[in-house]
């Protein structure tokens, strides 16, 4: 998952409060859980849940940076195949799944990423203490896999059909840009009438999405000895004017109703201590969901970039990394929020007993596989997979009991909203 800041969290989640007291419409009832083949299914996954854990660890275990999915994915495919499904594997390596409906209902989208952002001789061995897991990649998106799986399974064993087609989709390059999220959809261009990405932590149900521009600032020259380096032009020096001018462009405070955050994450150059280096380069990672101050702030952050390189006579050039668009800020999204799919999430999530803050059941942000749905104008949400933290760290855990209220979860929202043909 990439990361979205609390600050910006809070801050549309304070946007949105205002339309928290209103009343949506939603798919779901608490009627629909005691459904003879839906009751089943969920009983299905509390029985046969160490089969889930242990399928869980074995994802996990499997090395999967991002552009080296493939292993991973033989795994679910095999998975999805043995439940009798139709499973193809597209040139980028995306696993997917279709569960035929009866036909007359919508057909809804199921997205969970397989890759990482571990390399691969990371050492990916699970251990199990004290109720949680642990390993790289164990919560990011392991979980998410090995709940898309097993609620697919329980699906099958309850023999639940619904209306609408259920697909599920295990994507690639979710770490690079959402990459792979988007060729499905530019590839299946009509196909899903919503979209719900797992991925995340267990509520709130995410709507929007996060604007995330990732770029290179790079400036380059002659370079010279040390000796001879007096008064000639120098890349890191460009580089360090540059840091500094863009800490000093404006963003919304801290109570404003739409936030923004940018971030200097990376800066290299040079290959000897005893010379100017001929190039310089750092990175920026901006974020908003408005899409007009993402574009603003952008220029502004390029901005400074050339004019330090204009004063210490240097070259500069800038690079995409990647551009995610923004979903637009929560007024724009009240139609979004209004769909049947959102508040359908919170009552499935408040049904198995997720703790919603009041004004935070759903927020209009978000950074996950759903926010190529969304600026495509598909509804589309991100709900999480468990309890769990230290994401894309080495110490990364996951509560193992919550991963069950993450597969219950997926079951519910396939009976509801792709309609259980009774």
């Amino acid at each position: 998952m990439l990361r979205v800041t609390s600050t910006l969290l809070v801050l549309v989640a304070t946007a949105a409060s205002a339309a928290a007291q209103a009343t949506y419409p939603t798919k779901f009832s608490p009627a629909l859980a005691e459904e003879p083949g839906v009751r089943e299914a969920l009983a299905y996954l509390d029985e046969n849940f160490e089969s889930q854990v242990a399928d869980w660890i074995g994802i996990t275990e499997i090395p999967a940076k991002s552009t080296f999915e493939a292993e991973r994915g033989k795994y679910v495919r095999a998975r999805l195949e043995a439940l009798g499904l139709e499973v193809s594997v597209d040139e980028a390596g995306n696993v997917t799944a279709r569960r035929p409906g009866t036909g007359g209902g919508p057909t809804v989208v199921f997205a969970a990423h397989m890759d990482t952002v571990h390399p691969m001789d990371t050492d990916l061995r699970v251990t199990r203490k004290d109720g949680r897991l642990h390993a790289p990649g164990i919560f990011d998106n392991s979980a998410s896999v090995a709940n898309m799986l097993h609620a697919a399974r329980a699906l099958d064993a309850a023999k639940v059909r619904t209306k609408g087609d259920v697909i599920f989709v295990a994507t690639v390059q979710e770490e690079l840009g959402l990459e792979g999220m988007d060729k499905w959809l530019d590839d299946h261009e009509g196909v899903a009438d919503m979209v719900v990405a797992l991925d995340g932590g267990l509520g709130p149900v995410n709507y929007g999405a996060l604007g995330i521009y990732w770029s290179r600032m790079k400036f380059t020259a002659e370079g010279s000895h040390t000796n001879t380096s007096r008064g000639k032009p120098h890349p890191a020096r460009a580089a360090a004017r540059a840091i500094l001018d863009i800490y000093t462009i404006p963003l919304p405070e801290p109570d404003a109703p739409v936030g923004a955050v940018y971030n200097v994450g990376m800066i290299e150059g040079g290959k000897v201590v005893n010379a100017i280096p001929q190039e310089v380069w750092f990175t920026v990672d901006l974020r908003t969901v408005d899409p007009a101050l993402l574009a603003t702030l952008d220029a502004a952050i390029e901005a400074k970039g050339a004019a330090a390189a204009k004063a210490e006579g240097v070259a500069f050039a800038r690079e995409d990394i990647q551009k995610s668009p923004a979903g637009g800020r929560p007024e724009d999204l009240a139609d979004r929020r209004a769909h049947p799919l959102v508040q359908t999430a919170v009552d499935v999530l408040e049904h198995l007993g997720v703790d919603l803050p009041d004004g935070r059941e759903a927020i209009p942000t978000g950074s996950t596989d759903s926010n190529a749905a969304v600026v495509r104008g598909i509804p589309s949400i991100s709900v999480g997979r468990a309890n769990g933290g230290n994401q894309h760290t080495l110490g990364e855990w996951a509560d193992v009991e919550s991963a069950k209220i993450g597969t219950k979860q997926i079951v519910l929202l396939a009976a509801a909203l792709a309609e259980v043909a009774r």
